[in-house]
């Protein structure tokens, strides 16, 4: 029985233990790119959550301390929120490192004790399979941990584990403290000393038998576990023949630091075997190690290795590798001839085509790995006379090199029996041709019948024809033997004379020596080509050559064809980590696979970025000739003038050199092929659309980031940033849609969705500081990492672009400094009268930012008001309970009830309350002001889209009013008659995604939005009332205005904004409230003039202030909110306010 056959219990357990090896590793490479900033230390303000192993002696003082702190605990519960999920993930790894350590520890203690029938440790390293995994598996477990501590710092880790402790309890983690022993602080950093009996002391942390430990030393040392060795000949090869199992030694000899230290014999076959010529190597997948500096520490080693890294060796290695490559060079430039690499030259010349590919392959591996990272000894050697560029350039020429050569094994092994048949009919048919020559049938010149030649070339053309495809040993020797009998043949007097005859047997043994040439290409070609052309040691050091594979396209951007093959050859990263994982067929296979295609997609992207990068530099001097020198052409113009003054010819062709060249840098991308990069299908022209909207996502993020960054915070420099914005982003907008022709893309299409993007991801973003649920980069529909939209440092602290827009939108229509005019639409400032803010500035916003700008703005304002009325209802929730504000108003309720009464003593009892609620009611004014300050800016916005939509899409704003009327006219059915007429369900996504459109058109209102919804607070509506009482006072009615203007200038804000939140704050309650108000604010009123009516005595009195503010107030109240005059007149009698008039006011 085979050791990985399906019955086999050891070889299937060991094969999925190996393939989860292998997911295990691409989990940790995938996560240890994603590390939230907040475990690095970026963010200070988790600071005091963030604890590192100390926290298992100190728990209860750290968490008391926690609980002890209201600001503390309610950080820990939106850390906790956010970070939970990522949190689990990095956990689930941590785990699966230990369970992959215990669960191969366990397998080898059940092999040892014969749990398993005829495997023992003995006979499962002497079986080809069974060996190959298990020096797999424990080099698997010491690359892990390797890859842990190099890739995740040791801190970072803790601080994880102790977040997660924290987060879920001890009793849900059972494996908590084992993982916590094997994935705690090492001492290791990249950029410190490395520490003492390191990593010897790490691996030991979970125990691997010793005596398995030392087999596997053995087996490797001794064996080519993977037969390599067929696969390079060359005995100048075998260090690269044996790179695996190298590699594999690395690791696991530091599960036997005595044999590092003490065994100078072992060692020293160690180095001669694998490290004789090389001594930097690749552990994983591109992570490279020097020896010289990793065995340093350890005595037999280093010994052992100083022969290898002695500098005369280190020079004969160098020039030995570095002359080659002008010979390979050459030799590749000649198969690369058109014409050359033909069907018959490579059948003719495969072996000498493969020793190329290998020398070309061994060639390419020692230089990039010992050019690239040189230690500082031997820099000076291994530099001098070295040019990277010509290092680069073997290797695409080699990549091309291989990929027509497998193609064209490929293409023969496809075709391989249908080739092999036609040329066995053909050679049957020319020697049955010759037998009826020989016959006398068929007359050819001077050829006498031969019945003895006749039979004999018919028994060969029957031999031919017997030749069978299926066994190719025995047709192979019968055909060497017909190759053979034809030469004889030709020794015959009446053939030897004859050239026709011999022409026809010419041909014939070519025909045949060709069957012997296909029947020799077999699958072990492609195997050979696949082994000796693996380039996954390359795929952190290839990083190294970006700058010039970018500065070879943009010098010739024909050259990115050539790159196709190169970018083939990386993909065989793929096959190390997935070849376990396919034979076990484990579920991992998608993730992994999709893990390493994207790795080498994203370096892809990379590479070919030099193109957009080098069209929209040549894009920015295009932005330039048209926006800053060509004179736009009018509607009407003099003959004489148009040659003289809008000609401008310089300019002109100017502009199409450099729309050439951008036609010209796109072309070699486009050029390009679909190409199937591991899993992932790479589409050419999308990468360059891709790479294109890169470009501009960066360009646009930094004009706005630049532009609107506000240094003196006036309003002329306000104005001043939004006209060089409009200016900038217009030439730019223009200057993209004019290219799209000469590069096939769609310009303005691009551009609109680009800038959508980037501003609802900055909305987005700004928006987290009102969430206790962030939404973090990977988790936002907005963000890309094909397409990243980048984010910059605030010069002052005050969030990004949106934001910095929305703070200065806000500062100049300050509720303090500035008025608004409802009927001007403006705000102006309070001493001067100047207009700060206007239509004008939100056109200039809309020609600025655009649509998807404002509407951002607008959303950005709705999580303000959102964050300013949870204030409201927490901070007056906790006054009626922690105080006695809440009996006072229970106790004043029921005085005032029935409201249609007047109290007795009504200026006392009004008095008395207001003076007890001062602290309460000046919070809720300056609260409520802000929010009605936001709410006339959504207004605004809402009142430009409106008018903006009408403008450039009549039809659409027409078809979304009558859709809204109609819903709406539905759910009022709906609440008419429940039954048969049913309600959206909560599935439908009608309502919800008609809303989105709404907002963006402008059709919606303000001031009738509910933000939040809460419980009932007890007599609210007397609170709001009072709130209203205690203000009007503060106020004068200006007639020529037309508004309340506040009487003195210091603790004053603007009326407008103030009536605005407070009809805000009653839209969030039931209506009751509303109607509750109402009746308090009619019984003030009523009971203010029974007051002064008993007082004075008089029939024609004059009406007090605070009734007259109050009376507007409310005039104010019902034009805002909409509501009908005789709503209010239920609770204020209509003789009250037909006696009252404007001009009356002073």
């Amino acid at each position: 029985m085979q050791f990985l056959d399906e019955s086999n219990v050891a070889g299937q357990t060991l094969l999925r233990l190996v393939s989860r090896g292998n997911a295990i590793i691409a989990e940790l490479l995938r996560l240890s790119a994603h590390i939230p900033s907040v475990f690095l230390g970026n963010e200070r303000r988790y600071q005091a959550l963030l604890f590192d192993f100390d926290y298992v002696r100190k728990a209860d003082a750290y968490e008391s301390k926690i609980e002890s702190s209201a600001e503390l605990l309610e950080l820990d519960a939106e850390f906790k929120e956010n970070h939970t999920d990522m949190l689990k993930r990095f956990y689930l790894l941590f785990e699966s490192i230990y369970k992959y350590g215990s669960d191969f520890a366990k397998y080898l203690e059940d092999v040892m004790e014969g749990s398993f029938i005829q495997v023992s440790l003995e006979n499962l390293l002497l079986d080809d399979s069974g060996k190959q995994l298990t020096c797999e598996a424990l080099y698997l477990f010491g690359t892990m941990l390797l890859l842990l501590d190099s890739r995740i710092d040791g801190l970072v880790r803790e601080r994880m584990l102790i977040s997660y402790l924290r987060v879920m309890g001890q009793n849900e983690i059972p494996l908590i403290d084992e993982v916590c022993k094997l994935c705690g602080r090492t001492g290791f950093s990249p950029m410190k000393q490395r520490p003492p009996n390191y990593p010897e002391s790490y691996f030991a942390r979970l125990e691997i038998p010793k005596i398995v430990v030392s087999m596997i030393i053995g087996r490797l040392r001794s064996d080519d576990i993977y037969n390599q060795m067929k696969e390079y000949p060359l005995p100048d090869h075998r260090s690269t023949a044996l790179a695996n199992q190298a590699q594999m030694l690395y690791i696991i000899l530091y599960f036997d630091p005595h044999t590092l230290h003490n065994e100078q014999a072992v060692m020293r076959e160690i180095v001669d075997k694998h490290f004789p010529d090389n001594w930097i190597i690749v552990y994983y997948l591109g992570f490279v190690v020097d020896l010289s500096v990793a065995w340093a520490p350890y005595k037999a080693a280093k010994t052992a290795l100083d022969n290898t890294i002695d500098v005369n060796n280190v020079t004969t290695f160098k020039n030995k590798h570095w002359k080659q490559v002008p010979k390979l060079l050459q030799d590749l430039k000649e198969l690369l001839t058109e014409g050359v690499l033909v069907e018959q030259y490579i059948l003719e010349k495969r072996s000498k085509l493969l020793n190329t590919l290998r020398d070309c392959n061994v060639t390419l591996r020692w230089l990039m790995l010992h050019i690239t990272n040189p230690t500082r000894t031997l820099k000076p050697i291994l530099s001098q006379g070295v040019d990277p560029d010509q290092i680069l350039l073997l290797l695409l020429n080699t990549a091309q090199f291989e990929f027509v050569l497998k193609g064209a094994f490929q293409t023969f092994l496809d075709a391989k029996q249908a080739k092999w048949e036609d040329l066995r009919k053909e050679s049957s048919e020319r020697v049955a041709d010759l037998s009826k020559v020989f016959s006398g049938e068929t007359p050819l010149m001077r050829v006498k019948k031969n019945e003895r030649l006749q039979k004999w070339f018919a028994e060969i053309a029957n031999q031919i024809n017997l030749l069978d495809y299926s066994d190719t040993t025995v047709a192979g020797r019968k055909i060497q033997q017909l190759i053979q009998a034809l030469e004889e043949v030709e020794q015959f007097h009446q053939i030897e004379g004859n050239s026709q005859v011999k022409g026809f047997l010419r041909e014939t043994r070519k025909y045949l020596q060709q069957m012997v040439r296909i029947v020799n290409v077999t699958e072990s070609a492609l195997v050979t080509i696949a082994i000796v052309t693996d380039m996954s040691y390359g795929w952190e050091l290839i990083t190294e050559y970006v700058g010039l594979m970018q500065a070879r396209i943009k010098k010739d951007p024909q050259s990115v064809i050539k790159f196709r093959s190169t970018f083939l050859k990386m993909a065989s990263i793929l096959e190390i980590p997935t070849i376990r994982i396919l034979q076990a067929n484990s579920p991992d296979l998608v993730s992994v696979s999709q893990y390493y295609s994207g790795e080498l997609v994203a370096f892809v992207r990379q590479v070919l970025e030099v193109v957009p990068k080098s069209m929209f530099e040549i894009l920015n001097e295009i932005i330039d000739i048209q926006t800053n020198k060509l004179i736009e052409l009018p509607t009407k113009v003099d003959k004489d003038k148009l040659v003289k003054q809008f000609a401008q010819m310089e300019e002109r062709y100017r502009l199409s050199q450099l729309t050439h060249a951008i036609s010209v840098f796109t072309r070699g991308i486009l050029a390009m092929e679909t190409t199937l990069v591991g899993v992932i299908k790479v589409d050419p022209k999308q990468l360059l659309e891709d790479g294109i909207r890169k470009q501009l996502v960066a360009h646009i993020s930094i004009s706005l980031h630049r532009q609107l960054s506000f240094q003196t915070h006036k309003i002329d420099e306000f104005e001043a940033r939004l006209y060089s914005l409009t200016s900038l982003l217009d030439g730019f907008r223009r200057s993209f849609t004019y290219i799209q022709d000469y590069v096939n893309i769609y310009g303005l299409k691009i551009w609109q969705e680009e800038f959508s993007r980037i501003v609802n991801y900055n909305v987005e973003q700004e928006c987290n500081q009102f969430l206790k649920k962030k939404v973090m980069d990977w988790q936002s529909t907005y963000q890309s990492e094909s397409i990243p939209i980048p984010k910059f440092p605030s010069p002052d602290g005050s969030g990004n672009f949106i934001g910095r827009l929305a703070s200065e939108l806000l500062l100049h229509t300050s509720i303090s400094k500035t008025t608004y005019l409802d009927g001007m639409s403006g705000w102006y400032e309070s001493t001067t009268g100047r207009e700060l803010i206007g239509m004008k500035t939100f056109a200039l916003l809309m020609r600025s930012v655009g649509a998807f700008g404002v509407t951002g703005l607008d959303r950005l304002l709705c999580f303000m008001i959102v964050r300013d009325l949870g204030d409201i209802i927490n901070k007056t929730r906790n006054h009626l309970t922690k105080t006695n504000i809440g009996k006072l108003l229970q106790s004043m309720a029921k005085t005032l009830n029935p409201t249609t009464s007047i109290p007795e003593n009504s200026e006392k009892l009004y008095g008395t309350c207001l003076k007890s609620t001062t602290k309460l009611l000046t919070f809720l004014a300056e609260s409520v002001s802000n929010i009605g300050q936001k709410q006339l800016l959504r207004r605004q916005i809402a009142n430009l889209l409106k008018s903006s939509c009408k403008l450039d899409s009549n039809m659409l704003f027409c078809a979304l009013e009558v859709l809204n009327k109609a819903l709406i006219n539905d759910v009022r059915a709906h609440y008419r008659n429940p039954e048969s007429k049913p309600y959206p369900a909560d599935d439908n996504p009608l309502l919800s995604e008609l809303t989105k459109y709404l907002e963006h058109t402008g059709i919606n209102d303000p001031f009738t939005k509910i933000y939040i919804t809460t419980d009932p607070i007890e007599d609210f509506a007397l609170l709001v009332f009072l709130l209203i009482a205690s203000q009007v006072p503060k106020f004068a009615y200006n007639a020529r205005l037309g508004v309340l203007m506040p009487k003195s200038q210091k603790q004053s804000f603007d009326s407008t904004p103030f009536i605005v939140g407070v009809i805000t704050l009653l839209k969030q309650f039931h209506s009751i409230n509303t109607q509750k108000f109402l009746s308090y604010v009619g019984q003030w009123i009523r009971a203010s003039l029974n007051d002064q009516l008993t007082m004075e005595k008089k029939k024609d009195m004059e009406y007090p202030t605070d009734v007259i503010n109050m009376l507007l107030f409310l005039e104010d109240f019902c034009r805002l909110t909409h509501m009908s005059r005789k709503v209010v007149e239920g609770y204020v009698p209509a003789y009250i306010f037909d006696h009252f008039s404007h001009e009356g006011v002073k």
